[in-house]
């Protein structure tokens, strides 16, 4: 780290109603360069030489790198007195440099404190501007990115790309996208990519060509805008559904009533029974699908109560006792000491409850261990069920939420989708899952604690 210079002194003496200029407080300060210090020495002009000298000792004229005299006031001070015209046309100078250097802080310092990455760079294609929005969003420090190439930020597909561009610009002043906003995409030091929207602009200084990105990270406009686009298709999918439900709901209970009436009938033979029960259980099959997919579609707004949520996990894993000794399933409760209240829909929960200890089951057809745990994680409130099964591969779990997203042969790929979207939208939590082939999978509920009142 280089040492700081200390700052030129200098003083100007006179005592003038309206001086060439006044002394300024800098709100920043430049990088690299050493500060000038203004000091008007007034109530100077009306001093004898003698007294002037006398005041002058007194103000330390020592500690000044250079004098100003341009009224002749204080003749034969020492070789660091400017007199005369030179020290007005000097005093001038300094004065404008000042005012520049006020302003250039000032637009630096509006510059570098914006939250959206500001980057310069000449025609060589050089970095020459960095401000601290781009450090936090593109992760090179300052030092670390001036004077590098702009390939440093660029993703591999576009680095000779950009090069061409300014190089085409500079030819032939034509323009393509300055003036522009438009989307790309960044890299981050660590190497991720993420998408941006960038304005360019140029400045020609002295026949010299700078050319600006100001950037701006649109990670999260871009995943709001998936979000709003999967509700527009959900909304028009549920249109759909709620039409067909309402379109099939009668002639599937008129199908699957008949065929139950004629189950009962004792004059019919076995493979007629047999083709009934097959019409019965598809029937079945298919009104559960209906419920499952207008569920989905029209979910209630959930009415949350502050509760124990241990006591509603007792009784689902209570429902399933006989299910789980069928499949020769051990269970396993994990309790990280008793949890406080949380504020829940105790019907929606208990729905997502039942969704993952059925897959739970699905997932060891020939047996395993289901382990429940439950504990206090920092502002949440974690239930998470691991099963021994067989496990998900990455693309399978990445998708695993998606609506009609499925593996199995029967499902509607709704179940998981419908649990995500109360524990996610309708509670404010998470629904986390972990898994990898021939090592189970472990679906973990996150319930905010900031609703519920203390014990």
């Amino acid at each position: 780290m280089t040492k700081k210079a200390p700052p030129i002194r200098i003083a100007i003496l006179g005592d003038r109603e309206d001086p060439a200029c006044r002394a300024v407080s800098l709100p920043f300060s430049l990088e690299g360069y050493t500060p000038v210090q203004l000091e008007f020495l007034k109530d100077t002009a009306t001093l004898s030489p003698e007294d002037l000298r006398q005041a002058l000792k007194e103000r330390q004229p020592e500690g000044f790198d250079l004098i100003l005299d341009g009224r002749g006031l204080a003749p034969g001070l020492g070789h660091q007195v400017i007199s005369g015209p030179p020290a007005l046309i000097l005093e001038s100078l300094l004065c404008q440099l000042q005012e520049l250097r006020q302003k250039q802080e000032i637009n630096a310092g509006i510059i570098n404190t914006a939250t959206d990455a500001i980057v310069t760079i000449n025609e060589d294609h050089l970095i020459v501007g960095y401000n601290k929005g781009a450090e936090e969003i593109l992760g090179y420090s300052r030092e670390e990115a001036l004077g590098q190439d702009l390939k440093l930020i660029i993703p591999p597909p576009y680095k000779d790309g950009h090069r061409d561009y300014v190089r085409r610009y500079v030819a032939t002043r034509q323009a393509h996208v300055i003036g522009k906003h438009v989307s790309l995409t960044a890299q981050r030091r660590d190497g991720t990519e993420f998408p941006m929207s960038i304005s360019f602009s140029v400045a020609e200084v002295r026949g010299n060509l700078y050319f600006t990105g100001i950037i701006r990270d649109i990670t999260e406009t871009k995943e709001m805008e998936g979000r709003l686009l999967q509700s527009e298709r959900l909304a028009a999918v549920g249109n759909t559904v709620t039409h067909i439900a309402h379109e099939i709901k009668n002639p599937l209970l008129i199908i699957g009533g008949f065929a139950r009436q004629l189950l009962k009938v004792t004059e019919i033979d076995d493979k007629a029974r047999q083709k009934l029960a097959i019409i019965a259980e598809e029937v079945a099959r298919l009104e559960g699908m209906v419920a499952e997919m207008r569920d989905f579609v029209r979910q209630p707004p959930p009415q949350k109560t502050p509760g124990h949520l241990e006591t509603l996990l007792t009784e689902v894993l209570e429902f399933f006792l006989d299910n789980f000794q069928e499949h020769y399933i051990q269970v396993r409760r994990q309790e990280d000491g008793p949890l406080p209240l949380v504020s829940f829909d105790a019907k929606q929960i208990r729905q997502v409850l039942i969704n993952l200890f059925k897959n739970a089951v699905e997932a060891m057809p020939r047996g395993g261990e289901l382990t429940v745990a439950t504990r206090v994680q920092g502002p949440h409130l974690e239930v998470s069920v691991t099963d021994t099964g067989e496990g998900m591969a990455p693309e399978v779990a990445a998708n695993i939420f998606q609506p009609y997203f499925t593996t199995k042969e029967k499902g509607t790929g709704l179940g998981l989708a419908i649990c995500n979207y109360i524990i996610k939208e309708q509670h404010g939590g998470s629904l986390l899952v972990e898994s990898a082939p021939g090592k189970g999978s472990t679906f973990t509920i996150q319930l905010p604690l900031a609703e519920a009142p203390s014990d």
